[in-house]
């Protein structure tokens, strides 16, 4: 950080006591007295020199974040890294840095409000050299922590003034809190039940680019199964054994505007660990207007690691006062992601939902929340209700 807004406090004094010195040379002066003369133009150094401190200690000082971004979990600790240079000549012999973050970070030995967090520390810095200050936290609750306002303090070493430096540009850091995880029961009535890629041990669907082994032929088997290579190393017809798959692929749909938001969180968050436990490509559709296309909040289907990555990175900036889509047009986006797969999982109010109509043949199921516990209930939508009674 090279732009500082620099406030100089506390010099109003100098100029009296500027003017003092001036009478004294001058006294001492046109009287002949040197000891006058001498002490007037001592303290005129001195107030020049405060001044001059003053004004320019600051002016060259950088300060830069070592870590960018920090990603952590409830409870889990953390360290900010500041490092200050001071390239100029100039020391500072009694400073403070204070940080304002948002407040679902706690500093040791801070001050934590219902909305922000913040902390002071004391710190010093010789002249050409520079110093890293270690701050260390403690992440409480999901969400983003942005650094909103960065101040340092440097006093006079002898002198009473202050000078007050602010940042002047948006430093790029946050600290980044991923949700916690509450389990959701349930989960056992979703089965895979279509082709897809999803490894199974009973499907009636293979995965024919897969050969798992080979089986003794049997009558009924299929002409093109034949591996003819095992069958001449055993001398009898032998059968292409195929990896069963299902297609088992999970459209989350979270509505930002149904209560309990952070216990739905959470249980969204269980969910995606269960698909990346167990390999089940999922997508996450959230009703909140953003700029560009898609205009909704979208997280395409993936699978993994990074995928999982993504997702909580996603969860951890939801914001329960963001701008949201009308609860028709999300059900018609909804109804368009939800026709090419074959579960459905709404995360929202049931009475916000009712009436919602979703392709015949797939499994809807709504997580729904009560106190601390999620659960996973199957869902009949009017569509399928209308095809029963069809």
């Amino acid at each position: 950080m090279a732009r500082w807004n620099q406030q100089v406090d506390n010099l109003t004094h100098h100029i009296y006591f500027r003017a003092c010195s001036f009478v004294i040379i001058a006294i001492g002066f046109l009287t002949g007295h040197p000891i006058l003369f001498f002490m007037g133009s001592l303290y005129f150094v001195y107030f020049v020199v405060s001044y001059y401190y003053l004004s320019n200690v600051g002016k060259r000082l950088k300060l830069t974040i070592a870590n960018g971004q920090i990603k952590l979990f409830p409870g889990e600790t953390g360290v900010i890294k500041l490092k200050l240079e001071q390239p100029s000549w100039l020391p500072i012999f009694s400073g403070h840095i204070q940080l304002v973050t948002d407040n679902n970070i706690e500093f040791l030995n801070g001050d934590r409000s219902t909305r922000i967090s913040k902390i002071s520390l004391p710190f010093s810095l010789m002249g050409n050299s520079e110093v890293v200050i270690d701050i260390p936290f403690t992440a409480r609750e999901r969400g983003v922590a942005k650094l909103h306002h960065i101040e340092l303090q440097i006093s006079h070493f002898i002198d009473f003034g202050k000078v007050y430096l602010q940042k002047n540009d948006l430093t790029k850091f946050e600290v980044l809190v991923y949700s916690e995880q509450v389990p959701v029961t349930g989960l056992e009535r979703i089965m895979p039940k279509n082709q897809g890629t999803y490894p199974t041990r009973s499907s009636l669907f293979e995965d024919v680019s897969t050969i798992i082994g080979t089986r003794d032929y049997t009558a009924g088997d299929s002409f093109n199964k034949i591996h003819w290579k095992a069958s001449a190393k055993v001398t009898s017809l032998q059968t292409k054994m195929y990896e069963k798959t299902a297609q088992y692929s999970w459209l989350i749909v979270f509505d930002i505007r149904s209560g309990n938001l952070e216990e739905r969180i959470k249980g969204i968050t269980h969910l995606i660990h269960h698909a990346t436990k167990f390999h089940i490509p999922y997508s996450l559709l959230v009703n909140i207007k953003k700029v560009g296309t898609p205009s909704y909040l979208e997280l395409p289907y993936g699978e993994g690691k990074r995928h999982l990555q993504t997702a909580l990175t996603m969860l951890a900036r939801l914001q329960g006062n963001s701008v949201s889509i009308s609860m028709p047009a999300f059900e018609k986006i909804t109804l368009q992601h939800a026709a090419h797969s074959p579960y459905v999982i709404l995360c929202g109010e049931k009475e916000r939902l009712s009436g919602w109509k979703m392709p015949s043949g797939i499994n809807v199921n709504l997580l729904d929340v009560k106190d601390d516990s999620c659960t996973l209930l199957s869902l009949r939508t009017e569509a399928r209700k209308e095809a029963v009674n069809g």
